[in-house]
């Protein structure tokens, strides 16, 4: 994702709009209430409370009234604030906390889908994840919420001004000149906003380092290595050097900041007190041409109306710079992913092929894989092996196009894989990765991938069977409704690298597929326990078509076909009788392999 010019574009009624689009959708009835609740207090404090109730006093101790004409505008008065008030507690508790809590989770779910939309290239760019993290901002800063309170705020504040200004206008047509001053207010406030927000652009990257030592520090997956190594003395020094830079980028733009700042304070507080008392006063002392009644609803009218106009040019400014926010949600809602999928529907699975295909990662200068050509038919067992580094893994990333090659093509029963729609074209796949993950949930979840229910557990259970981790999860209490880490929960199970490679492998045997992939399904197995898992799979993969991609060969033996990869490049091909007998670089890696193993039993026996 290239970065964008988020200031440059950013517009605060079309921002706006769409979040209140996102709030309506996500809770229409609260939001008109929301609305109706901040629009009633703001017009009713300002006008009727503050203005309407002194006048009406006043005007009965000029003599204009009667005192029972006093009681009852008062009554109402007080009538309309209990109104008011009762209105607002109920409103603005339990309604605007649940339209809050379902407006983030609207917001997040927007987020979370298109995080599954953009290619898998995206998170290995820097720009990307800086762009998704100014998208999660709407939602961490609170900008959703302040978005809808804000404009709920100024079309209340308009009202009050209009009121207020009509009242303003009857004592003396001059005295409008003060809502000059809040649009100056404005003016100092939106350049503010934009250098607040040229910083904390620039502090984002540094944000995410520090963002990261934490994860690194408190997550279980890097506790070893931080308790037995030095590692954390440069995890700290990054930490340190983040803080250091996000101090200087404060200091840099800090005093534009605070001078902005201090004429804004400037136009907004000390000329429409001056100038407007000041000019109420000469009216009152010199020229004695008002009565003491308009010139304390004057003070009090210019009192509101001056509150009125820098909330209104605060509220604006707030959501100028809450909208920025909004634009790099939407931007990022905006991306298009460059892997997009095609009409047609995949049927049952034929062949696959690769024709002369060449692959680069964004930013390399070499290579992973070039001019590969092979082809893989319906129901046979491949293994592809080499060594680290030899485009073992980028192959298996290509088939599920979870990358699009650079030359040649992949074709799936004899047409090009960017032809087929792209979530069933990957339906036809399962897979088990090298970097599997467990997820904090059921044993059950971690195997269907899916909510579970009396249909399908007893699927889960027969692929917990055919990995053989099924003896070890009856053992549990909850056996396979037991939660797995202890993320969440105190009793969750902890299960070996073994146990837990195992689960993953469970989930392709759950699965209804036509074409498996396996990268290192043995990775964390002992050769026992390998051969164990490879006498499964070729049990329960029958009929099938499956792939296995590992450095260790003990697979390759029972395979109908071997792919040799080298430095990016097929080098040999063909069955494990026929590879050893050629000589080359897969008789020598079996050779060594097979050595090794019996080292390693001879040592045991000895």
């Amino acid at each position: 994702m290239k970065p964008v010019d988020f200031k440059a574009k950013a517009h605060i009624f079309r921002n706006t709009a769409f979040m209140l689009k996102c709030s309506f959708k996500s809770a229409p009835i609260a939001t008109i209430l929301i609305y109706l609740a901040y629009i009633s207090e703001n017009v009713y404090y300002a006008v009727v409370f503050n203005v309407m109730f002194l006048q009406t006093a006043l005007s009965i101790i000029e003599g204009n009234g009667t005192y029972r004409e006093f009681v009852i505008k008062i009554g109402l008065i007080i009538l309309g604030k209990l109104a008011v008030d009762l209105f607002g507690y109920i409103v603005f508790h339990p309604i605007r906390e649940k339209q809050e809590i379902k407006l983030e989770g609207y917001i997040n779910r927007l987020i979370f889908e298109k995080a599954q939309q953009v290619e898998l290239g995206c998170y290995e760019n820097p720009d990307f994840f800086d762009n998704y993290n100014r998208a999660t901002w709407v939602v961490e800063k609170g900008a959703y919420k302040r978005i809808i309170e804000g404009s709920a705020w100024t079309i209340g504040s308009v009202i009050s001004i209009i009121s207020l200004a009509i009242y303003l206008y009857q004592i003396d047509p001059i005295l409008l000149v003060i809502i000059v001053c809040p649009v100056i207010v404005m003016y100092f406030r939106v350049k503010r906003n934009g250098v607040e927000f040229e910083k904390e652009k620039e502090m984002t990257p540094f944000e995410r380092q520090k963002d990261y030592t934490k994860r690194t520090v408190l997550l279980k997956d890097f506790a070893k290595e931080i308790k037995t190594t030095n590692i954390f003395k440069v995890v700290n020094r990054r930490f340190r050097e983040a803080i250091d830079t996000n101090i200087k980028l404060i200091k840099k733009y800090g005093w534009k900041i605070a001078v902005l700042e201090m004429f804004s304070d400037f136009f907004g507080e000390v000329i429409p007190i001056a100038g407007g008392f000041g000019y109420g006063c000469y009216r009152l002392i010199v020229r004695q041409d008002i009565p003491i009644s308009d010139f304390s609803v004057l003070i009090s009218a210019i009192t509101n109306c001056r509150n009125k106009l820098n909330q209104l040019a605060y509220y604006f400014t707030m959501q100028q710079k809450h909208c920025l926010w909004v634009q790099n949600l939407r931007e990022f809602l905006a991306y298009e992913p460059k892997i997009k999928g095609g009409e047609l529907v995949p049927g049952d699975f034929e062949s696959l092929e690769f024709k002369n295909v060449s692959f680069c990662y964004s930013g390399n200068k070499r290579n992973t894989l070039t001019n590969v050509s092979f082809k893989i038919n319906k129901g046979e067992n491949i293994a592809v092996v080499g060594h680290n580094g030899a485009g073992k893994t980028t192959l298996s990333k290509l088939m599920m196009r979870l990358y699009d090659v650079n030359e040649g093509e992949i074709l799936y029963n004899g047409i090009n894989i960017k032809e087929y729609d792209l979530l069933k074209y990957r339906e036809k796949f399962a897979s088990v990765f090298q970097d599997y993950r467990i997820f904090a949930m059921t044993v059950a979840e971690n195997v269907l991938i899916e909510e579970v229910d009396d249909d399908n557990i007893t699927r889960a259970r027969n692929a917990l069977r055919q990995s053989g981790v099924y003896d070890k999860i009856l053992t549990l209490d909850e056996k396979e409704n037991t939660i797995l880490t202890r993320e969440f929960v105190e009793d969750g199970a902890l299960l070996s690298g073994g146990e837990s490679q195992k689960v993953t492998i469970a989930r392709m045997f759950a699965k209804n597929f036509d074409l498996a992939i396996l990268d290192e399904p043995s990775s964390a197995l002992d050769p026992v326990a390998e051969t164990k898992m490879y006498d499964s799979l070729m049990e329960g993969t029958k009929n099938k078509t499956v792939i296995y991609i590992s450095h260790r060969l003990s697979s390759a033996t029972r395979s109908d076909n071997i792919l040799v990869f080298s430095g990016g490049r097929l080098i040999e091909n063909g069955t494990h009788e026929e590879l050893m007998t050629l000589g080359g670089e897969y008789c020598e890696m079996f050779t060594l392999q097979a050595s090794g193993y019996r080292e390693e039993g001879n040592s045991d026996e000895e």
